[in-house]
């Protein structure tokens, strides 16, 4: 496996994990956590991850995802890494940010 296919599917695991802390209410912030990580992602590598990563913490993941593309060579990396890069930090911090909030009991109702 590459090193883009392994941050991609670094960032496939984190972003299970994420929608299973949503436990399938398409309201929750980590449902929309989830399906961002999902498209930076595949902005990595569209193909979906043909190997699985060994299940590890959210952060972990996505930690172990920005590593991956701190180690390409320039012959490897694409024009736009940067780019890539940037948006899996902020993906972290926004995880830290969503875990440091006040866990509510009661759901909405609508």
């Amino acid at each position: 496996m590459t090193l883009l296919e392994t941050a991609a599917a670094e960032l496939q695991a984190a972003s299970d994990l994420a929608a299973d802390r949503a436990q399938g209410n398409p309201l929750d912030p980590w449902s929309a956590m989830a399906g961002t990580i999902r498209l930076i992602a595949s902005g990595l590598d569209s193909m979906p991850p043909t190997a699985n990563v060994p299940v590890k913490d959210l952060h972990a993941h996505l930690t172990s995802a920005c590593e991956a593309l701190d180690r390409l060579t320039a012959e490897e990396s694409p024009s736009d890494l940067a780019f890539w890069r940037a948006h899996v930090l902020d993906l972290a911090e926004n995880a830290r940010d969503l875990d440091a909030r006040p866990h509510r009991t009661d759901k909405a109702r609508h």
